[in-house]
């Protein structure tokens, strides 16, 4: 989300209308111009339409641009998750990352519009990485702002570890999972993991 939409979000609208709402008025705005333009300018018929088109389309698409609606943006296509991995047995909102992962780092960006916006989401960043760097970068793009915790691959418990959390994330990261009373109960990849989800989340936490 850019920080128009964000800014939306900080007033109370939920995720699903802070993206919805800047196309929806970019629309509006296209359709006052386009009136204003065909009432006032004395031209002939077919070329006042045509004009007329395009300044109802030009403002959508520019937003469209700088904003572009991808595939998983409205998606809230979580699946039930099958582990045996404990979670806290109070509410928890757990994103799994890898240290360089381009998308784990982008998604910061989101979880922490997320955080700011309800103080309430119980948030911990799990980073599937090796060296004690791997959780300072996550520490850093989060802005202190929540627990970062580590799970390293170097000796044989970790490793069973990692076993059950690739059962969680199905190997796709970053994952994002909802857990009580100790289970996880759904989670998500990047892909399905749009502003649908992110109200469930923020939901959740209410």
């Amino acid at each position: 989300m850019n920080l128009f939409e964000i800014s939306l979000s900080s007033i109370g609208l939920s995720w699903t209308m802070s993206k919805l709402l800047p196309y929806i008025l970019f629309l509006i705005i296209g359709i006052f111009f386009s009136v204003i333009f065909y009432k006032k300018f004395k031209l002939l018929k077919p070329l006042k339409i045509i004009i007329s088109l395009a300044l109802f389309v030009l403002p959508f698409l520019l937003y469209f641009v700088y904003s572009p609606i991808y595939q998983g943006d409205f998606s809230n296509s979580g699946y039930t998750v099958s582990s045996e991995n404990r979670f806290p047995n109070k509410k928890q909102f757990t994103v799994y990352v890898l240290p360089n992962c381009k998308y784990c780092v982008s998604s910061t960006a989101t979880l922490k519009a997320m955080v700011r916006k309800n103080k309430g989401i119980n948030l911990v960043l799990r980073v599937l990485g090796h060296t004690v760097n791997d959780s300072l970068k996550y520490v850093k793009l989060m802005d202190n702002l929540v627990p970062v915790t580590m799970n390293s691959s170097n000796n044989s418990i970790e490793k069973v570890q990692i076993k059950e959390l690739l059962s969680i994330t199905q190997g796709e990261f970053p994952t994002f999972v909802l857990s009580k009373n100790g289970k996880a109960i759904k989670a998500w990849h990047n892909d399905s993991f749009g502003v649908r989800a992110m109200d469930e989340v923020d939901h959740y936490f209410n």
